[in-house]
C-alpha cells in the first residue's frame, strides 16, 4: 500500500534529486514546510538527524493547512556501516512507524546512491511515492536541453544546440544556469542561434569561474566537492579562481549594504538607476562598477547577500585576501584551500544573524 503523503527520491545526481524534490514540495501544497538538511557521516550524526525527523512529523502544524517535512541530502543508506547500526536502525523503525501512524504529516526524503538491499530503503521505495533517478548519461544533455526549451516556447538551431552541449557539457546545474540566461538574452519568438549562444554561454570546461564560484553557495558540501575537483581537473591554477571568488563577495558586500542600509529587497533596472543616484555613480560607474551589471544577476546575489550582515561579508573579504599564502604553499592540491573556505563561509552563514538594519527604502 502507498503511503499518499509520503516520498521518497533517490539517484546518483545531486542537482537532478535536488531538482526533483523541489517540484514534490512545490506539488505538495504544504502550508508549513520544515527542511532538515543531512550531512551525516559518522553514527552519532545519522541518530541525530532521524530524531529530529522524527520530532518534526510528530509536531503538528502550526497552521490550519498540511505540513511537510523535507529530509534532505541523505547519503548513508549506501553506507553500510552507518545503516546497520543499532541505534541507527532503531531511529529508522521509528520513522517507519511515523509514516504509518501520522498520515496526515508530508515527508519526502531526498538521498543520494542507496543500497536497494537494506530493508528500510525497500520499505521506502514500496510504501512511498519513489524515484530512483538515474545519473544523466553523456551525451544525453540534447534531449534535456530541448524538452527545456520546448517549456519556454524556444527554438535553437541545430548549431546553435551543439555549440551549446560543447560549452556547458551535460551537468545540469550548468545546463540549467546557462539556459535560464540564454533565454532572457535572446527574448520574444526569435529562434536561438549559434552568434547567441557564443554571446551569452560561458565555458564550463575551458577555464570560466562562473560555476566554480556557484559552489561555494552551495549547501550541500558533496555538490561543492564534487564542483571544485571537477574544475581543478581543468584547471591547475587557483589564483584566477580566487581573483574572480573576490570579485563576487565584492559585489555582495555591496548588495548587502545596500539592504541593509536602503533597504533594497529586490533588484530591477530602475532600483538599480536610483541607487546610482543616491551613490553618484555616474562620475564612476565603469565596467566594473556594480551599477554596470546585469540587475537580473544582481537579483540572484541579493538573496545570498541577505544570509549575512554585512560585517560578515567583510571578514570573508578579508579570509579571501589572506588565502593567497596558504594557496601557493599548496600547489600540488590547491582545491584544499578552497575547500578551507568553503567550510568558513558555511560557519559564517550558520552563526551570522542576517537581520537588516532600519534605513530609508528605495524601490
Amino acid at each position: 500500500m502507498i503511503l499518499e503523503s509520503k516520498f521518497f527520491v533517490a539517484g546518483g545526481d545531486h542537482f537532478s534529486i535536488a531538482k526533483r524534490g523541489a517540484e514534490v514540495v512545490q506539488s505538495f501544497g504544504a502550508a508549513e514546510i520544515e527542511v532538515i538538511g543531512s550531512d551525516a557521516d559518522k553514527i552519532f550524526e545519522a541518530v541525530q538527524e532521524l530524531r529530529r525527523v522524527c520530532e518534526a512529523l510528530r509536531t503538528v502544524s502550526f497552521f490550519s493547512g498540511r505540513k511537510l517535512v523535507w529530509y534532505r541530502g541523505v547519503s548513508f543508506l549506501s553506507d553500510a556501516k552507518i545503516s546497520r547500526n543499532e541505534a541507527v536502525l532503531d531511529w529508522l523503525q521509528e520513522l517507519q512507524n511515523l509514516f504509518e501512524k501520522v498520515p496526515e504529516v508530508g515527508c519526502l526524503i531526498t538521498a543520494g546512491v542507496v543500497d536497494k538491499r537494506q530493508k528500510f530503503v525497500k520499505y521506502f521505495l514500496e510504501n512511498c511515492h519513489s524515484e530512483i533517478l538515474d545519473t544523466p548519461k553523456l551525451g544525453g544533455g540534447e534531449r534535456y536541453v530541448l524538452d527545456l526549451a520546448g517549456r519556454e516556447c524556444k527554438k535553437m538551431t541545430p548549431e546553435a544546440l551543439q555549440n551549446f552541449l560543447q560549452k556547458t557539457g551535460d551537468d545540469l546545474a550548468v545546463v540549467d544556469s546557462e539556459l535560464a540566461k540564454l533565454f532572457l538574452y535572446v527574448g520574444g519568438g526569435n529562434p536561438i542561434a549559434a552568434q547567441d549562444v557564443e554571446s551569452i554561454v560561458v565555458d564550463a570546461r575551458a577555464g570560466d569561474f562562473l560555476g566554480a564560484i556557484n559552489l561555494f553557495f552551495e549547501e550541500n558540501f558533496e555538490i561543492f566537492l564534487q564542483g571544485i575537483r571537477r574544475y581543478f581537473s581543468y584547471n591547475g591554477e587557483g589564483r584566477p579562481l580566487l581573483a574572480a571568488l573576490q570579485n563576487r563577495v565584492r559585489l555582495l558586500v555591496q548588495l548587502r549594504f545596500f539592504y541593509e542600509n536602503d533597504r533594497v529587497e529586490s533588484i530591477s533596472k530602475s532600483v538599480l538607476e536610483r541607487l546610482g543616484e543616491r551613490y553618484g555613480a555616474g562620475d564612476h560607474a565603469g565596467p566594473g562598477s556594480i551599477f554596470a551589471q546585469n540587475p537580473w544577476y544582481l537579483g540572484k546575489l541579493l538573496a545570498i547577500a541577505k544570509k549575512c550582515p554585512l560585517s560578515a561579508w567583510i571578514q570573508f573579504q578579508i579570509k579571501l585576501l589572506a588565502a593567497l599564502v596558504p594557496l601557493s604553499e599548496h600547489y600540488d592540491c590547491p582545491w584544499s584551500v578552497f575547500e578551507n573556505l568553503y567550510f568558513q563561509l558555511k560557519i559564517m552563514r550558520t552563526n551570522s544573524p542576517a537581520t537588516p538594519s532600519p534605513g530609508s527604502k528605495i524601490s
